[in-house]
């Protein structure tokens, strides 16, 4: 309120059985910047509520990821962002959680992404965010999805899904590799994304798929 804010995000406990830890997220400056290195989920922020009844910034219906669309369909009207610097939430993981069993709806992440690109077309923001875009679709395909994808039991699935993330980025994205963002990202991920191309794809899944066997 003292800053009137569009949005406020604050830190999260990562609470495991046996032990936790503090999540502390980027402190951005700027719009390109949140777009590039925000946490989208949606349980650890605030928002205006006139923003998202204005604007018609809805969460898509029946899909996985559904935080991913709804956050980067709302980031183009948030004008006035802050933080509270304190974790104020406790996010409990358990083995037998739903979000921890992979299936074929590992999938729908195409879906969003190309719901997230079709709409910044459709207002006109496409080219002023493109950069930001490639860079955010890559790297949730290759330090997000697929490793979910890989823990997919059934083999048949599971090859078809890991084959179509490397098609879909590539067709979508020919020249992703070249990002001005990711040549400059010198982070776990970031070197890890740079390594990616046909041949070493295929053996950094195959060795992932024997340690989740």
């Amino acid at each position: 309120k003292a800053t009137n804010s569009d949005y406020v995000e604050c830190d999260f406990i990562w609470k495991y059985p046996d032990h936790e830890k503090i999540d502390l997220g980027f402190r951005y400056k700027d719009k390109k910047e949140m777009f590039e290195k925000a946490r989208v989920v949606a349980w650890n922020k605030l928002i205006k509520r006139e923003i998202i009844i204005n604007k018609k910034i809805e969460f898509p219906v029946g899909l996985y990821y559904e935080d991913i669309e709804f956050f980067y369909k709302l980031l183009p009207y948030i004008n006035n962002f802050s933080f509270v610097e304190e974790p104020l939430i406790y996010y409990v993981q358990r083995d037998n959680s739903i979000v921890n069993k992979q299936d074929s709806r590992t999938k729908q992440i195409f879906k969003v992404l190309d719901n997230v690109i079709s709409y910044y077309k459709k207002i006109g923001l496409y080219n002023e965010y493109e950069k930001q875009i490639e860079y955010t679709y890559s790297r949730l395909l290759l330090c997000s999805s697929l490793k979910r994808m890989i823990q997919i039991p059934d083999k048949l699935t599971r090859e078809m899904l890991l084959t179509e993330t490397w098609q879909n980025l590539n067709s979508n994205f020919p020249n992703w590799k070249q990002n001005e963002i990711l040549r400059k990202n010198n982070t776990v991920n970031g070197i890890f994304m740079k390594t990616m191309n046909n041949f070493s794809f295929k053996i950094y899944t195959k060795i992932l798929r024997m340690f989740w066997r």
